[in-house]
């Protein structure tokens, strides 16, 4: 049996003891078999994953929202029980009991699609992490045993798809072998957008009777199968920003100043940006608005001072803390930069633990009010 290279596959990760994901494609069908150390965690996918979770949910928890899940790399309907779980809607015994049924229905659906529609199966290991919780953690041959009856009792039927949905295509011959109401009844239930699973559901009977109730019609071409598409995920996938690094920029007309900034500060969580003409740049700068400027004192148009004496004199700056580098570093220097407004000194190249130090000291304190500059 071609079910047999899956099987084959799940065992040599039981012996292996594996962790990962074990992925099967069958035409469009992609279905997701989740491992942990060997045993089977979830199993998702296929060709209506959609249809099978309102069909199995209900079951083991009432509420059925448009929900929206964080946009990572796990199955939309495995965020579902997360979700429900921490919101207190599902327990986790309900969990447990829901991912076993959700897994099991998820193998059906997989072998009878695979037997009903012979291709090409690409089956492909994923090693690495596996789902972040585990619900349920079996043995994978005690699993595929779980869903054998059900798998015979689909063959007993007919073999039919569950996933189609049976639809007249001779309601005149239909007409002349069944009475008015039985008429009336399959016109109503067999409409082409429903599948056995859905009709069974409707009417309360095992989906093996529905289908082999209906064998007889559809042999003789009286009742036909269409293949009909999954409802859309009742998710909405969020993509959360990443949050804004605090910006400080670095006004020298060497950018190597703020590529050695760059090296320091980055890694602590903060953007650096290099400003090589500060005249140029001063609408950039208002614009981007840094938490912090590290200003060069001597440029080739201008020099550290006049550049500091106009940014206090904007409304914009003159909380922004201000600190100038300098190779001189004389007393007077240290002076005229108090004087136009800055807040600290720094000595070029810059040592890593003093630019840190600085940074950690003005950004956790608030800023005193800039001296006031004269015009």
């Amino acid at each position: 049996m071609a079910q047999e290279q899956l099987l084959k596959a799940l065992l040599a990760t039981k012996r292996e003891q594996g962790t990962g994901c074990w992925v099967l494609q069958l035409g469009s069908a992609v279905w997701q078999f989740y491992v942990f150390m060997g045993r089977l965690v979830y199993a998702t996918g296929g060709v209506h994953p959609v249809r099978r979770w309102r069909r199995l949910w209900p079951q083991y928890c009432q509420e059925m929202p448009m929900s929206q899940l964080p946009a990572d790399p796990w199955p939309w309907d495995y965020g579902m029980v997360v979700q429900a779980v921490a919101a207190g809607a599902m327990t986790k015994e309900q969990a447990q009991a829901y991912v076993q049924a959700w897994s099991q229905a998820t193998l059906l659906e997989c072998l009878t699609t695979w037997e009903g529609q012979p291709g090409e199966v690409q089956l492909t290991w994923q090693a690495g992490p596996t789902l972040p919780q585990r619900w349920m953690l079996v043995q994978v041959d005690y699993w595929w045993e779980e869903v054998q009856p059900q798998w015979r009792r689909w063959q007993a039927a007919g073999g039919i798809r569950w996933e189609q949905a049976p639809v007249i295509d001779r309601r005149g011959q239909l007409k002349n072998l069944v009475s008015p109401a039985a008429y009336q009844y399959l016109t109503q239930v067999l409409d082409g957008r429903s599948t056995f699973w859905e009709i069974a559901q409707r009417v309360g009977r095992p989906v093996e009777q529905v289908a082999a109730s209906l064998r007889s019609l559809i042999q003789d071409g009286v009742v036909i199968l269409k293949d009909v598409p999954d409802w859309p995920p009742p998710v909405v996938r969020v993509i959360k920003p990443e949050p804004q690094r605090p910006l400080i920029a670095c006004i020298d007309d060497s950018p190597l100043v703020a590529q050695a900034l760059r090296h320091i500060l980055e890694p602590l969580g903060y953007e650096v940006w290099g400003v090589t003409d500060p005249l140029r740049s001063l609408s950039q700068l208002l614009q981007r608005r840094p938490v912090l400027i590290f200003l060069d004192l001597v440029m080739p148009q201008t020099n550290g001072y006049e550049v500091c004496s106009v940014l206090r004199k904007s409304a914009a700056f003159q909380q922004t803390p201000i600190v100038i580098l300098t190779g001189q570093g004389t007393v007077i220097d240290r002076v005229r930069a108090k004087l136009c407004g800055a807040n600290d000194f720094l000595a070029k190249p810059p040592a890593a633990e003093r630019v840190v130090e600085v940074v950690q000291h003005l950004l956790r304190q608030p800023q005193e009010p800039a001296m006031a500059v004269a015009s």
